[in-house]
C-alpha cells in the first residue's frame, strides 16, 4: 500500500507540470489582447482543438488539484481571464471566451487550496472584473462616442513588409478619413487562429472630411525601399520605419501600444 500511494503521489506531481501549459496559455492570451486582434480563421479546426486542449488541462488539473503547482495555476488562470474577455468580446469571439471562461471558473473553484484562499481571491476577482470592465467601457464611450469606422480600402507593400488601409470615419461633424500603415510581418498565425498585430498603427493621412474614396498607391525602389504614395504626394518610405534616428523608427517596441489606445 505504501509503495502504491508514492507511485500515485509521483504521477500527480508530474501531472500538475501540465498546468504551467495552461498558466502559460492563459499568459499568452491575456498578453495577446493587448496587443493583437483575434481572427478564427477555421471555426471546425478551432473548436476541435478546443476540445482537446480542455479535456487535457481540466482532466489532469482535476486530477492533480492538490498539488502546489496546480493549485498556483488553478488561481490565477481567472486574472489572465480578464484582459481577454474585456478586450476580445464579441459575437465571433464567443466560440473561445465561453469554453474558456467556463474552464477557469471550474478550475478555479476545484483547486486544493484552501476555502479561506479562494473565496479571498474570488472577491478581489468579482470586484476587479466590475471595475475593469466598467472602466474600459466608459473609456471607449469618452473617446470612441458615436463614431462609426468603415474600413474602405486595404493594400500590402510590394515587398510584403507593410500594410496600409483606408478608414472612413462617420460622427456628429464631417467625419473624417484616415490612412493606416502597419508592420505586416508581426502577425501570429496557428492556421486556425491567427493574432494581428495592431500595437504598431502609424497614421500617415488624415483629412476631417469623409467618403474621400482615397486610393493609396505603393511603389518600390532600391532606395527607399517601400513607398506609399496619396493624392501624388509620398506619405511614408520603407527606410524611414529602419532609419537609425529614433523618430523614424515607427515599429520599434518602444513605439508599441495597447490596441485601445490606437
Amino acid at each position: 500500500m505504501p509503495e502504491n500511494r508514492k507511485t500515485q503521489f509521483l504521477i500527480k506531481m508530474i501531472l500538475s507540470l501540465i498546468s504551467i501549459g495552461y498558466a502559460g496559455l492563459m499568459g499568452f492570451l491575456a498578453l495577446a489582447s493587448l496587443y493583437y486582434d483575434m481572427q478564427i480563421v477555421n471555426q471546425t479546426a478551432f473548436a476541435a482543438l478546443e476540445i482537446i486542449l480542455a479535456l487535457i488541462f481540466g482532466g489532469t488539473m482535476i486530477y492533480t488539484r492538490k498539488q502546489i503547482i496546480t493549485s498556483i495555476c488553478s488561481l490565477f488562470g481567472l486574472l489572465f481571464y480578464l484582459p481577454v474577455v474585456v478586450l476580445y468580446y464579441s459575437s465571433e469571439n464567443l466560440i473561445i471566451l465561453v469554453p474558456l471562461g467556463i474552464l477557469s471558473v471550474t478550475l478555479f473553484f476545484t483547486s486544493g487550496a484552501g476555502e479561506g484562499i479562494k473565496t479571498i481571491l474570488g472577491t478581489i476577482y468579482l470586484l476587479l472584473y466590475v471595475i475593469c470592465i466598467l472602466v474600459y467601457y466608459l473609456y471607449v464611450s469618452i473617446f470612441a462616442g458615436n463614431t462609426i469606422d468603415v474600413v474602405t480600402y486595404q493594400s500590402v507593400s510590394p515587398s510584403e513588409t507593410y500594410r496600409c488601409y483606408v478608414v472612413d470615419t462617420t460622427d456628429s461633424s464631417e467625419g473624417s478619413t484616415r490612412v493606416i500603415i502597419e508592420p505586416n510581418t508581426y502577425d501570429i498565425d496557428y492556421g486556425s487562429v491567427k493574432f494581428v498585430e495592431k500595437g504598431f498603427k502609424r497614421v500617415v493621412y488624415n483629412v476631417r472630411k469623409n467618403k474621400l474614396n482615397i486610393v493609396p498607391v505603393w511603389s518600390s525602389n532600391s532606395k527607399d525601399g517601400d513607398v506609399l504614395t496619396i493624392n501624388d504626394e509620398v506619405r511614408f518610405r520603407g527606410s524611414d520605419a529602419t532609419n537609425l534616428d529614433d523618430a523614424y523608427r515607427y515599429f520599434t517596441s518602444s513605439k508599441r501600444k495597447f490596441r485601445f489606445l490606437n
